[in-house]
């Protein structure tokens, strides 16, 4: 295969695998961080029903050496990126990219831990692969959004899968022609609907893309070949995951500004920016959709601010970019997963308890009466804007006639307000809570803050497992 530097396929082919591993420490430091971010979330998640039940199906499907997190017995290198991607989603606690609309992390970290664990990888390898394979996942997404999130796919699974391979394939040192089937390949393991969220089938996609991403990095390993036509091609991702008015889409955003989405593959410059520089990642500050999370900061800063208590409140009105709202389906949920796309509930819990976290989520307390007595306070507008043209508006009308306000731009946890260390390992020391004891949190945390060094990955994932 020639590659043309002009087809974005073997653009991004070319700069994956040739790209110069010198890394700004802004750059090594938040994928470190991104890493102990989702490994965090990764481990409450194994302990969910559909993660065990995976588990299971996984051991059935491909044995092998090959860790996985919480879970004694060994596995092909995509069934444990298959458990793990599912592990890092299950709980909607894992990272936000802005670029690709998607859980990048959830998705890309357990296939690279997968690879690294079979190939013997170090940590300076895997930060390298991160980097780059979150630049590929960014590039696509701005490729095919806004519109394929909007129009009902899930881009965790779809771009995530896509993305992740180029990691994988970073990871794995292939050349720039097997990289490019790798990331051909990876767009015919990309497909999950937005129609799933609220139930056990939004966590597995975040595991089929992983498995996905590292099954057609081994594909291409092995001599599997790809098409060259299908991210831009008349019949490739470009128009089947956006649409038959694709140029009338990319000529509306050409003067937009939303996360350098242009409905449109570069060619050019494709390590620059670099996107882990220019937007980072969205650590989450709850385990909840990131569309909940404007509303949410937005009520708890007028809480803390004016002091006051879910008694004393008429009502909350919610004014927020359509997109965001229309992701959170379920206004009365009935169990943890419906709870998690519900902006009634999350406002509920805030209202209530000044919080939102893991024991809110949990199955037996989601129809609470205390909780379910206060979600017809919220009311809400669906506002036709990009998220970046609009910030979430909150308005709390208290019992007195008081009125207060608020508006977010950018949630807790995005680059613009981003967690500190000390609260990044808050939120660690709240997942592990209960399933580690001090001296698995304490070995585990040596390997994680020793990534940036030659740490062995086989030392972090042996600790994970069990």
């Amino acid at each position: 295969m020639t590659l043309d530097p002009q087809n974005p396929l073997h653009a991004f082919a070319l700069w994956t695998s040739t790209a110069d591993r010198k890394w700004s420490d802004l750059a090594l430091d938040r994928a470190r961080d991104a890493i102990t971010d989702t490994v965090a979330v990764m481990i409450p998640g194994a302990t969910e029903p559909v993660t065990k039940t995976v588990q299971k199906l996984a051991q059935k499907w491909g044995k092998g050496s090959i860790s996985t997190v919480g879970f004694k017995d060994g596995l092909s290198a995509p069934m444990a990126a298959l458990v793990n991607g599912t592990a890092a989603h299950a709980l909607d606690f894992d990272d936000n990219f802005d670029p690709a609309k998607a859980h990048a992390s959830a998705v890309l970290v357990p296939a690279l831990l997968a690879v690294a664990d079979e190939i013997d990888a170090n940590g300076q390898d895997l930060l390298d692969a991160y980097i780059v394979g979150l630049q590929i996942i960014g590039l696509v997404g701005q490729g095919v959004n806004p519109y394929h999130r909007s129009r009902g796919w899930h881009a965790t699974a779809t771009v995530g899968a896509v993305g992740s391979a180029a990691g994988c394939a970073r990871l794995m040192g292939l050349d720039p022609e097997k990289t490019a089937h790798t990331i051909s390949l990876a767009t015919s393991m990309a497909g999950g609907f937005m129609s799933q969220f609220g139930t056990m089938t939004k966590p597995l996609h975040a595991g089929l893309a992983a498995a996905g991403a590292v099954q057609a990095a081994q594909f291409a390993e092995a001599g599997i070949t790809a098409g060259s036509e299908t991210l831009h091609g008349e019949k490739g991702m470009g128009t089947l995951m956006v649409g038959p008015d694709v140029e009338e889409l990319r000529a509306f955003m050409a003067d937009k500004d939303e996360h350098g989405q242009k409905v449109k593959f570069r060619t050019e410059s494709i390590g620059e920016p670099l996107h882990i520089e220019k937007y980072g990642l969205k650590l989450k500050r709850f385990p909840n959709c990131g569309s909940v999370h404007r509303s949410l900061d937005g009520l708890l800063e007028l809480r803390s601010k004016h002091g006051f208590k879910e008694t004393d409140v008429e009502n909350i009105f919610v004014r927020a970019p359509a997109a965001h709202l229309r992701n959170l389906m379920y206004e009365r949920p009935t169990n943890s997963m419906e709870a998690k796309f519900s902006l009634e509930y999350g406002l509920a819990v805030g209202l209530l308890t000044g919080n939102a976290g893991l024991a809110d989520y949990l199955d037996e307390v989601v129809e609470r009466p205390e909780v379910t007595a206060l979600l017809p306070l919220v009311k809400k507008e669906y506002v036709e804007k990009l998220e970046s043209d609009f910030p979430t508006e909150v308005h709390v009308t208290l019992k007195s006639g008081e009125k207060v306000s608020t508006k977010v731009d950018m949630p807790v946890g995005s680059s613009a307000n981003p967690l500190s260390n000390a609260q990044l390992w808050e939120k660690f020391q709240a997942c592990v809570n209960g399933l580690l004891s001090e001296q698995q949190f304490g070995a585990i945390r040596h390997e994680l803050e020793a990534t940036r060094d030659s740490m062995k990955v086989r030392s972090l994932t042996g600790l994970l497992t069990g």
